[in-house]
């Protein structure tokens, strides 16, 4: 019989979650993440930008500066190749969530939630996690070629690439709150919570 594909397995989908945990509140993150030109390479190793689109909004206006805004970056992964992909933010629910269009050698959509974690028995955020989650295919020839049998390869180089994401950005978080030790409340709540790991799934196919 022929074979049926969900809506999660199609062919050449790459599904790819990921989860930080960083010792930040919502807000902070966001200031690093959702910045009106994503200036994620000043945080992120293997980024570089190659182009950003003015945005065309009011500059009062936060959510809709980012959303008239397109930024074309550059991530080199561990196996050595680079993909150029251009993102455009298509919703804004500051400071929890952005979503993107995803255009160049990755098609598809993304986003980005905040979800702030606070102590045991405290109201404060001491932590927050970020959930990164992509759904694209690839555009060029060669990973199209290869993705049937080259997915936990290239899923596992994603992996790589988001964890170094990750540890830049808790580097330029510690920075920005000037090197202070962890208060006992996020030691306490990082002692209970590690986080889930970074991490990709994919569908099989």
């Amino acid at each position: 019989p022929r074979r049926r594909w969900h809506a999660g397995a199609m062919p050449g989908l790459y599904v790819l979650p990921s989860s930080w945990l960083l010792d930040a509140s919502p807000e902070d993150v966001w200031e690093a993440v959702a910045g009106p030109e994503m200036d994620w390479p000043r945080w992120w190793p293997g980024c570089t930008r190659q182009d950003v689109s003015p945005a065309a909004a009011p500059s009062g206006d936060r959510a809709a500066v980012l959303l008239s805004s397109t930024v074309r970056l550059q991530f080199r992964a561990a196996l050595g190749y680079r993909l150029s992909i251009t993102l455009r933010p298509t919703a804004v629910d500051h400071p929890v969530s952005i979503d993107f269009d995803a255009a160049g050698d990755l098609a598809g959509s993304g986003q980005i939630r905040l979800t702030p974690l606070a102590a045991d028995g405290g109201t404060e955020p001491v932590q927050t996690r970020m959930d990164i989650s992509w759904r694209v295919r690839p555009t060029r020839p060669w990973m199209r070629l290869l993705t049937p049998v080259a997915r936990p390869v290239l899923t596992a180089a994603h992996a790589l690439l988001m964890h170094r994401g990750e540890k830049g950005l808790q580097r330029l978080l510690r920075r920005a709150a000037g090197g202070t030790r962890q208060s006992a409340p996020a030691q306490a709540l990082q002692a209970t919570r590690r986080g889930r790991p970074n991490r990709v799934s994919t569908p099989v196919e």
